[in-house]
């Protein structure tokens, strides 16, 4: 008996012994001892399980299969084994199994949290998100503290922010390292406003629980929204830690491709969305994010077929809808005509997408000519644009006057030597529409230029200095309290803020068309850039801009009105910058471009003080990506048929004539 005895106090000393080696990392002495024990009692449960567990921590599942499947062999309500089990198959792919494991755990231990989350986890990868949300939140209604979250959730969902912030609170209070108190307080956080707390709390939920895929999802997408090049390495490295962590995750691989592509590295974010479709194909938008990868790639027949499954996916989808339209090449089908607009008739549609509907019907009837049902949707999509902004003109025209008032002939000598003097930018300002991505695409054919996007790092620069309350502090007149210093400081921070999207070429372009009004400023913090107007003649420049559904900004463009009210604007900010600073934009009217391709292309490269080459001439060659409604007109050799179109809609224009009745002799603008 007591023979006995002692035999069953050395198997639990052995037992324990293994156990403590496996949790301080030790596998190889912690196998040694689970072989010493299977030696004597190969049909030990516990040993086995063990031994499965530890080859899982070693990243070696299939091997873990074996023990494990005899230990449930032996036992077959040994929960905790089948849930290992479970995780096995799951870093095996295999879901199938996976998933009848997890289940079989839980029928014999119901109230296990980590089986019914990890089976959470596991229907959400298949898509299965209703399943998912139901385990997820049985998994929550387990344990007291897994109560008091679901409590906080709740809270949140009714409104009740703070009242959820003092049960997270609480929770930590009793116990520091509870990750999942952490992840919510930190999400919670942000939407408070405070980004950079959200941030620092889920950095720390990640450190006591580096294996926790949601966590550093949720510090990706925090990273994400916040500005600059930094931070989107921060976020591509989160987005790869959950993935690798959860390599079958579709959210976590779209993720890591919208970064990818924010971050210019297009044929990763290609890979990456291909990767998440792969896995759960039933995305629409991220189908379409791939479809816009495509364009900006010059892949237009893969862009065009990225669209369509989008569609598929949802019939409703006037985005994609939308997307094809705006690729200014595509041709609707009559039978997806009558599919649009049926899909206008659903009570239930979202306002969204009945907009982008609207205007993708305005180009399906533009393209077969019936100008008036075309002008008539075009007109609809920009009413119900028009009536859920806050746009305000006024308040546009009363900025320019300030602007021009601040900056002076005076005012501009008094700060020539200012800035920091490097030549590196070229700014093309002016209205979108005007022919802009033409002037990029010719420039960045330039062995020495290079082709960005439409930087939003000098709109940012006025903003922050702007956020003063008063008038005699905001922007433009807080220029007058900054030192030489803070000059050079910002021309600085401009130029390392755009240079994780620059390789080793001198020269860079910045095509944010909306920096017209900051030529000012963009003379005092970096003197030596080049600044280019694309010019277009007005009417077609704005019905062209009526016409187009952007995909932010340029609110100005959603009435004929309000948009010729907004060139009016444009051209009398820029006179004043032709007069306080002469020569020191160079226009280029599309126009003229159009006819006089070389001569106008020279005078280009003379004014950016670059040699002439003979690839400007040949810009539609060019592999480079373009992000702008017209990346596919810029791929192909220039052409004269977007030179007066504005005649095409002639009897429905007489709003917009009258709103550029003041610049009517200048332009030529008919009665």
């Amino acid at each position: 008996m007591n023979q006995e005895k002692n035999i069953q106090v050395s198997l639990k000393e052995a037992y324990s012994n293994a156990v403590s080696l496996l949790e301080s990392g030790n596998y190889e002495l912690a196998e040694k001892q689970l072989a010493e024990i299977l030696k004597n009692y190969p049909n030990d449960p516990n040993a086995l399980r063990l031994s499965g567990l530890s080859s899982i921590d070693q990243g070696k599942p299939e091997i873990a299969l074996i023990p494990l499947q005899k230990a449930i062999k032996i036992a077959p309500d040994f929960a905790q084994a089948h849930e290992d089990l479970g995780t096995a198959w799951f870093l095996l792919n295999d879901y199938k199994k996976s998933e009848i494991c997890l289940k079989a755990s839980l029928k014999f231990n119901p109230n296990k949290f980590s089986a019914w989350k990890s089976l959470g986890d596991l229907l959400s990868d298949q898509g299965k998100d209703k399943e998912s949300k139901q385990a997820y939140e049985k998994a929550l209604s387990i344990s007291p503290e897994h109560k008091n979250l679901k409590e906080a959730m709740k809270l949140i969902r009714q409104g009740s922010p703070g009242e959820a912030e003092k049960i997270y609170r609480k929770i930590l209070k009793e116990d520091p390292n509870n990750v999942d108190a952490l992840r919510l307080l930190g999400l919670l956080a942000t939407k408070g406003g405070s980004s950079d707390e959200g941030i620092l709390i889920l950095k720390k939920c990640v450190e006591i629980a580096p294996d926790f895929a949601l966590a550093w999802e949720n510090l990706a997408n925090l990273y994400r929204q916040k500005e600059g090049g930094d931070n989107l390495k921060k976020a591509i490295h989160c987005f790869k830690k959950a993935t690798s962590l959860r390599p079958n995750w579709a959210e976590g691989w779209a993720g890591l491709g919208t970064v990818f592509t924010r971050s210019s590295l297009h044929h990763e974010g290609i890979e990456a969305y291909k990767k998440s479709i792969l896995i759960k194909d039933n995305q629409p938008r991220v189908h379409l994010s791939l479809g816009h990868v495509y364009k900006t790639t010059g892949k237009q027949d893969l862009s065009i077929k990225s669209y369509l499954e989008a569609i598929k996916h949802y019939p409703s989808f006037g985005e994609a809808y939308w997307s094809l339209a705006n690729l200014k090449t595509y041709k609707y089908k009559p039978q997806e005509i009558k599919e649009m607009e049926h899909q206008l008739n659903q009570d239930e549609l979202p306002e969204r997408e009945r907009v982008h509907l609207l205007f993708a019907l305005g180009k399906a009837y533009e393209d077969i000519s019936n100008i008036k049902k075309s002008f008539e949707y075009y007109k609809e999509g920009n009413s119900l644009n028009r009536g859920r902004s806050s746009y305000d003109p006024k308040a546009i025209e009363a900025l320019t006057e300030r602007i021009i008032k601040f900056f002076n002939k005076e005012f501009l000598i008094s700060k020539e030597n200012s800035g920091y003097d490097v030549p590196d930018p070229i700014f093309i300002v002016g209205l979108p529409r005007s022919g802009s991505t033409l002037i990029e695409q010719i420039l960045s054919s330039h062995s020495k230029i290079e082709g960005t996007m439409e930087l939003p790092n000098m709109l940012n620069i006025a903003r922050k200095l702007g956020s003063g309350s008063k008038d005699t502090t905001s922007y433009p007149e807080v220029l007058n309290k900054l030192s030489e210093v803070d000059l050079v400081s910002l021309g600085k921070s401009y130029i390392k803020e755009t240079m994780f999207l620059r390789s080793d070429l001198p020269l860079f372009i910045d095509k944010m068309p909306n920096n017209f009004s900051h030529i000012g400023l963009i003379q005092l913090i970096l003197p030596n850039a080049k600044i280019i107007d694309a010019r277009r003649n007005p009417m077609d420049t704005c019905f062209s801009c009526f016409k187009q559904l952007f995909a932010r900004g340029q609110v100005f463009t959603y009435d004929l009105s309000e948009v010729a009210r907004y060139y009016i604007n444009y051209i009398k900010l820029m006179d004043h910058w032709d007069e306080v600073l002469p020569g020191k934009v160079h226009k280029v009217v599309y126009e003229d471009m159009v006819g006089n391709q070389e001569e106008e292309t020279k005078k280009l490269l003379n004014f950016c003080n670059v040699p002439f080459e003979e690839n400007c001439l040949r810009f539609y060659e060019s592999q480079r990506a373009v992000k702008t409604a017209s990346s596919e007109q810029v791929r192909q050799p220039i052409y004269n048929q977007s030179i007066n179109l504005w005649k095409n809609y002639e009897p429905f224009l007489d709003d917009l004539k009258q709103g550029l009745f003041p610049i009517k002799d200048r332009f030529q603008i008919p009665n």
